[in-house]
């Protein structure tokens, strides 16, 4: 039996989770959100003494008793670095961390003004031409003034160790997790999770079950979604027929403003719902929060 929080944090607003795991089922310990009067991600970069003691104050209110011993954070672009890397698999570790700083510092334009902290996952294996063996990963690179803002809010919680995700790493947890209780038997090898938000909107690919790509853009309107989508199978060069099913999750308000992606996909999209992921009590929430707004902070507790 493990337990695990997660918080997922975007514009004003501060989402949590706490859950617990008992061999394969996971129960809801806590769940909610906290709203601020300022942006929670820039006040971190920014450092400012009072915005921080609102957050550590608000945090630890939150998970007072908590028996977590991990705090895992989602984090959404454009906030944080997210890419997808390439290695031979026979590289030294002082060799990978090298290379995953070089090309970090290369693709954000990062000198030494702005160190930046990085996470790396390794994905899966790959055979590129030439019959080359790699090993993809995905790189997360954070600033070091939000990290170091993270680190002075952590130090005053209950949980000893902690770990910063993409939201889209965090949503492909979320998405493992639903379909590996499907019964059911696949139609296609790739599932697409979209989140739609005011700023931007997020792409999570996974394939078999398990995060493969992650992408984000700006997009104006939601029929906009269905054409970045077609951009991004493209780039990859997948069919739309290898999607098989469409989740959607984060800030919108009507599904049915998402119609055009049935039409791309032949499947209709269905919200990320973490009523699938875990036992969750509506009554508890508010009646104008859309459940699907959790799937990441649940997904980065998992």
């Amino acid at each position: 039996m493990s337990t695990r929080a997660g918080i997922d944090i975007y514009g004003k607003v501060l989402r949590y989770a706490e859950v617990e795991q008992r061999q394969e089922r996971y129960h809801l310990l806590r769940l909610g959100r906290c709203d601020f009067d300022f942006d929670v991600a820039a006040a971190l970069l920014e450092g400012a003494a009072e915005r921080l003691e609102a957050l550590t104050d608000a945090l630890s209110d939150v998970f007072e008793g908590s028996t977590a011993a991990r705090l895992y954070v989602s984090l959404h672009p454009p906030h944080c670095y997210s890419f997808f890397t390439p290695l031979p698999p026979e590289v030294s570790k002082e060799e990978r961390k090298q290379r995953l700083l070089d090309e970090a510092a290369l693709l954000t334009r990062s000198g030494a003004k702005e160190p930046l902290r990085l996470t790396a996952d390794r994905l899966y294996a790959d055979t590129l031409d030439e019959d080359e063996r790699v090993e993809w990963y995905h790189v997360l690179a954070v600033q070091d003034g939000l990290h170091a803002g993270f680190d002075r809010v952590f130090r005053m919680l209950p949980q000893t160790h902690n770990r910063m995700m993409v939201s889209m790493h965090a949503v492909a947890n979320a998405v493992e997790r639903i379909e590996q209780q499907d019964e059911a038997p696949r139609q296609a090898p790739f599932s697409l999770a979209i989140g739609w938000y005011p700023t931007h909107v997020e792409y999570t690919l996974c394939h078999q079950g398990r995060w493969y790509f992650g992408h984000f853009t700006d997009a104006d309107d939601p029929d906009d979604c269905a054409y970045f989508a077609l951009l991004l199978l493209n780039r990859l060069d997948l069919s739309p027929a290898a999607v098989g099913r469409v989740f959607l999750y984060g800030g919108y308000q009507d599904l049915e403003a998402f119609a055009s992606l049935g039409d791309v996909f032949t499947v209709a999209p269905e919200p990320l719902d973490p009523r699938r992921l875990i036992e969750l009590d509506e009554q508890s929430m508010a009646a104008d929060e859309h459940l699907d707004a959790y799937a990441p902070c649940i997904g980065v507790a998992l």
